[in-house]
Formats: structure tokens, sequence, C-alpha cells
């Protein structure tokens, strides 16, 4: 169990339901605190199953909640979970006597069976954090220990092996949920909350069924209402025996299938009554049967059936925030009233993985382009969706019809030598319908057209063994390190200060401008061809998803499962893992960061000279001796490289994809480590000295970083 000092009570109860920012208060007196130790996750290959998830805590004797995808309901761990697609788990350890532990997050990936990403979060402001300590005194200076009101109207209805607790929620703004214990009098003990016989009621729905319970024996209820800082009131009981007999049963269910379109609930209706009189259900509906049927937005059911009793009710769904829970309610013609609950997790609206490693064969002679690629590994993947067009050199033809492919290639034939090349869009889709994000592919078919985009070189494709001697020698091609490195389009230059604010309506560049001859330029017009600075990682990320967009291109990175930047928040100036776990498409056409490796092979071009381009620094570097340490120059005024590239020594440093491995060795992919604590820049900049300037140079900095002599470099596919 952790043990720290802090003031007041650690909140760590707040798990998809709403959080409210942190308050000063009044105590100064500082107390002991001991924490459940914070829940761990571990996961296992299900086969067509999925992925199996089981959570522990070493505090002993502590009871473990969680919520799966931002639900509002808070359940019981008893056993590890199967999984079907990518989920993220919130959990926490709960014991009585010591503080909660801080919320665990888990995001789980159905297609590499894995954990991809663990972090814990201060439950009070919803900050991430790579450790439980840091989650705990993230807020521990600022925290409410005032407990709340308790709830008011407390009422216990038995029913068959179960009992439906209604009551009126606290009137506290902060009320995180219920925590609902119970013990059969027949224990002769006191009440300990939260051990076997427990739960956590959602806010806002006044009430809960708890169900498993024994006929004929009484039971007393304890609600306590607990607030998001974790402090929690004295509790109303309530009494009530649970009895066989009762005329009037609900019992709800679905088909196993899952849809994206529309599930069929059954109720099935049992009554010693003649009829029927009226069944309504309602999404997070009240449990109070009483209050549901008089509810004006609940729904009714329609009577499927001549003998009253078997009912149906259709959900249709544009997304999955149609799954939850679902409470229906009957009322019989001689007054009785009942309600049920059912969880529905029917709906799947998740696409299948993207297609990856597509290549090409075109054949003049045959005139046929055979496409091969690889489909992803989703369990319930069906069919590829194939459409295309053709350019003549200028502009793109309209997109063919659909073409549906069950295998992993498909060979188009009549294929017309005179065009640029074809362009093929490959999207995956699920049994449901549900469609992946296309890949596209372009395949050249007349040499004599130009693919590449204006203000880019084409850089050939490389396979390198590991065997090879580099000079100046490399800390990325190091030996047994075997890289597949595809033919690719990269800028001649790094982004200028125009080109940046064109598009993002700003220049945030630090550095002062200088024109080749050391004269200082002002105002917009002038130090447009000067490269922009003073970007961090993150931000160059922006701009090349911005960019794409802009262009009618596939955008490379996602970030929280989006691809529009718009959709990311603001840029962090601080470290932050969600961006941190950025994702790239290196299938895709958009504009990206060139691999580290993809960096250093364009910079070398295919040379051994020291400095891009030559073995006299001033032929190619702006760098400390010839700029003074005053600033950037324009670009392209110094000698390009054999493939065409300026600026790649010296002007300013070049953010590249990777995590920075410090000991790059044979296993390294061929894109960088997997995680790390900071980005790569090569390149140098105007005021590094000469040796950093060398082709073989690295440096490391935070993604979130930004300083007057980092800038970036655009790549996209040459495919």
């Amino acid at each position: 169990m952790k043990k720290t000092r802090i003031l007041a009570v650690l909140a760590a109860m707040t798990m998809g339901l709403a959080v409210f920012g942190c308050k000063a208060e009044t105590e100064t007196e500082y107390v002991d605190k001991v924490y459940a130790e914070a829940v761990t996750f571990t996961a296992e290959d299900a086969g067509d199953a999925g992925v199996k998830v089981a959570m522990a805590t070493k505090t002993e004797g502590a009871a473990i909640y969680y919520t799966v995808d931002k639900s509002s309901e808070s359940l019981k761990y008893s056993e590890p979970l199967t999984f079907s697609k990518d989920t993220e788990i919130k959990a926490f350890a709960v014991k009585k006597g010591i503080e909660n532990s801080p919320i665990s997050v888990a995001k789980i990936s159905i297609k590499t069976k894995t954990i991809t990403e663990k972090v814990y979060v201060c439950a009070k402001c919803q900050k991430e954090y790579k450790t439980a300590q840091e989650a705990i005194d993230c807020c521990a200076e600022t925290l409410d220990t005032t407990a709340p009101a308790d709830v008011t109207e407390p009422v216990a209805a038995a029913k068959d092996s179960s009992v439906v607790l209604t009551w009126k929620d606290a009137t506290d703004e902060d009320i995180f949920g219920y925590l609902v214990s119970w013990k059969a009098e027949s224990q002769g003990r006191a009440l300990v909350a939260l051990e076997k016989d427990s739960l956590i009621a959602a806010k806002g729905q006044q009430g809960c069924v708890v169900t498993g319970l024994t006929n004929g024996t009484k039971y007393t209820f304890t609600v306590k209402a607990m607030d998001t800082s974790g402090n929690t009131s004295g509790g109303v009981t309530v009494k009530a025996t649970p009895k066989a007999g009762e005329t009037l049963k609900i019992s709800l269910s679905v088909p196993e299938a899952k849809s994206n379109t529309s599930v069929t609930v059954t109720v099935n209706i049992t009554t010693a009554a003649e009829k029927i009189v009226d069944v309504v259900y309602k999404k997070d509906g009240s449990v109070n049967a009483a209050t549901l049927l008089a509810d004006a937005d609940a729904k009714k059911a329609e009577q499927n059936s001549a003998g009253n009793k078997k009912w149906t009710f259709e959900i249709t769904a544009a997304d999955e925030t149609a799954n939850g829970t679902y409470t229906v309610a009957a009322l019989d013609s001689d007054g009785r009233e009942e309600a049920s609950q059912i969880t529905i997790d029917n709906f799947d609206f998740t696409p299948p993985a993207k297609i990856k490693g597509v290549t090409a064969t075109y054949s003049n002679e045959l005139k046929v382009i055979i496409l091969n690629w690889t489909n992803p590994a989703d369990s319930d993947f069906d069919h590829v969706e194939i459409v295309y067009t053709t350019n003549d050199g200028t502009v793109d033809s309209e997109k063919s019809d659909v073409i549906a492919e069950s295998s992993a290639n498909k060979t188009f034939s009549d294929i017309d030598g005179a065009k640029a090349y074809y362009t093929y869009y490959i999207a995956s889709v699920d049994k449901l319908g549900n469609k992946s994000n296309e890949v596209k592919y372009k395949v050249s078919v007349n040499k004599t057209v130009s693919n590449v985009p204006e203000g880019f070189v084409e850089i050939p494709s490389a396979s390198i063994a590991g065997t090879e001697s580099w000079t100046p020698s490399s800390s990325v091609f190091v030996s047994g390190r075997k890289l597949e490195i595809a033919s690719f389009y990269m800028s001649d230059h790094p982004v200028t200060r125009g080109e940046y604010k064109t598009l993002m309506g700003k220049d945030p560049s630090f550095a002062s401008a200088y024109d080749k001859d050391g004269n200082m330029l002002t105002g917009d017009d002038n130090v447009k061809n000067n490269p922009v600075n003073y970007i961090s990682w993150y931000d160059a990320l922006v701009y090349c998803n911005t960019r794409s967009i802009n262009e009618g291109l596939t955008p490379c990175y996602e970030i929280d499962g989006k691809t529009d930047p718009k959709d990311w928040g603001s840029v962090p100036s601080s470290n932050n893992s969600t961006w941190n776990a950025a994702t790239c498409d290196f299938t895709a056409d958009g504009y990206r960061l060139p691999t580290e490796a993809e960096w250093e092979w364009a910079a070398r071009g295919g040379e051994n000279y020291t400095y891009a381009g030559s073995d006299d620094i001033d032929e190619v570097a702006w760098y400390t001796s010839n700029t003074n340490d005053t600033g950037t120059r324009d670009v392209k005024t110094k000698k390009k490289n054999a493939y065409g590239l300026y600026d790649m020594s010296g002007n300013v440093w070049e953010w590249c994809w990777d995590w920075y491995d410090w000991n790059i060795s044979s296993g390294t992919p061929d894109a960088g480590p997997a995680s790390g604590s900071g980005r790569c820049l090569r390149g140098c900049s105007w005021n590094s000295s000469a040796g950093r300037a060398r082709v073989a140079s690295r440096l490391v900095n935070s993604p979130y970083n930004r300083d007057d002599y980092w800038g970036f470099r655009l790549v996209r596919n040459a495919n």
C-alpha cells in the first residue's frame, strides 16, 4: 500500500461520470493517508474470441471496480474479461479504512492482442500520469473533505430473489455515485461495506436492482452517497425480504449477433392477470416501474403474441452509443407493476483495420497491373472494396465502380500504357459492412511522365543488409540491422515560414531571418523563404495532416482515433501521453515526417561526404561559423546534395518520426522503437558547430518542446 503525506482525501473513483474542477478548501492540517495499490492489467491472446484481460491489486482484501469505454456504470471485477474489439478499461481498487487507489487506464488492441497504453488518472482533474504516485499527488493540496448529503426517500421493494431500491439523489453538485451494500440478518454481524455484497450505482438513475438474493431472508440495505473527492455520506438504510410467488415477472433477451443497424429486444411476461395493459422501455430509465410507466420520454413496446405475454421493441442505432442498459416496465390488468433491466452490447460500428503491405506489378507487354496486399487480422473481416482512377499527367479521372475482392490480390486488365498512372483506393470491410479508411496506392505506367510533386525530389529505395561500411560511420545503419527503405518523395527544402503561415495562418518563428548575404530581413514577404522554426514535434504532426486534408490526400497521423487535427484539441505545451501515442499510417499518400533511417539515407545522397553534399561544410550548410549565431538563412542558397536536397546540413534541426534510441541495434524496428522519452532531430542548425552538421549526427528532445533552431521537412510515399 502507498503512504503519502497530503492534504485531505484523494478522490479516485471518477470513471466515466461527470468530473468537476479542483476547488480550494480552508483545511490546512496535514494528515497521513494510505492508499490502495493501483490496479494492474495483463492481456493474453484469446484466439478468435479476442483478448482476455485480467486485473489485480497488491492490496490484500481490496475490491476492484471498473468501467469499459466511458460507460457510466461501474462493475465489480470478479474474473478475467474477454473483449472482441478495441476497448478502454478504467479501474480502481477499494478497501475499507484506506483511500481508494488512483484510476488505472488500459487501452486494449484486438489487432496486436496486447495492452497498447497504460496510464494513471487523477480523479479530480483528469490529468494523466505515467505512475500511480503522480496521480495521487496531483490534486492532493486542493481537495474537498466535506462529506456529501445522504439520499432521501429510500424505498426497498421486495421481488422474487431480488429487491428494487429507489431513492432521490443527494443534492450535492459533485456526486460521483452511490455505494450500495447489504447483509442478511442471519449474518449476525455489523455491515462491512464493499466486501462481497456491494455495488456502485450511477448518479442520476436514482435506484438500482439487487439480484441473486435468497427468498425469505431479511436483508438490510445501506446507501451512501460518494462525491468526486472520495468522501462518503453517513448512509441511510432500508430493509426488505425477497419472496417467491410474485405473479408479474419480466424476462428480457436479445440475439447474440452483432449489428450496425438495429437490435430487437424480446420481452416475455408472466402474470396471473388476464392481460398486459402497457409495456414501455427507456435507455438508463428508472428502475421504479411506476416512475418509468409515467415517464413521457419512455417508448412503447409492441405486443407480439395473441396471448399478450410476448412483446418486442427495436433499437436502431447510428453509432455505438446505443449500447448500454435499458429498463423495461410492465403494467398488468390487475394493477401490478414490474421493471427489469437488460444491458445491450450488440452494436458494432468499429471498422476493421486497414490493409497493409500493398505492392504492384505492371506489365506493359501484357497490359495488366497485379495488386497484392495483406488483409487485416480482424476476426470479422470479410472482403475489400477497390475503386481506381487514371491520370493523363494533369488530372484524375472519375472513380471506377466498386470492385469487391475476398482474396489478397487482384489483376486489372486492359491497362492504358499512355496514362501517367493508375491510383487504387482499397478499403477493408467486415461482415456487418463496416468499412475502414481507404489505402491509396499509385502505380506509374508511363515513365516519361513525372509523378514527383512540385518542390519534392524522389529518393530511391534501398535494401540495407547490415553488413555495409558507412563514411562517416552511422549510428542508424549499424551492423546486423536490415532495413527496407521504399522510394519516397522528400521536399527539397525544410518547410518555410511562408509555407507554414499560408497553411496555418501564423508564423511561430523566433529566430531572426537573414538572406544569403547576411542582411537581416523583416516583414512577411521578406522572411517567407527562411525555414520556419520554434516548432515542436506535435506542431509538425498538425501541419502534416492539415496539409494532407487540404490537398485531398489521406492523412498519415492518427491521435486518439482521429486524423483531423481540428479534433485533436490544442497542441500540448507539456508532455502528453495521448499525443505521444500517435500512430503513423506509412501506406497513406499524405505528408509525414521522415523516419530517421529515411532522413539519413536521403542526406547521404548515395555519396560518402561528411556533410550532405560535400566535405566542405561551407558549400552546403549554414552553421555557427558562417552565421555568427545570428539566425536562419533563406533556404536553397547553398549547394544541394546528389539527390537534389538543400539544407540537409545546417539552418534548422529537422524533426523525424522516431522515438530516440540511444543504442540502435539489429533488432530496432525500421521506424524506431515503440516508445521513448524524446523524438529524433537531424541535420544541425544555424547555431551548431561543424561537428554537429555531419550527416551522421543526431539530437533528441521532448516532442512538446520548441526552440528557434528546430524545424522540419516533409516526405510522401512515392507509390
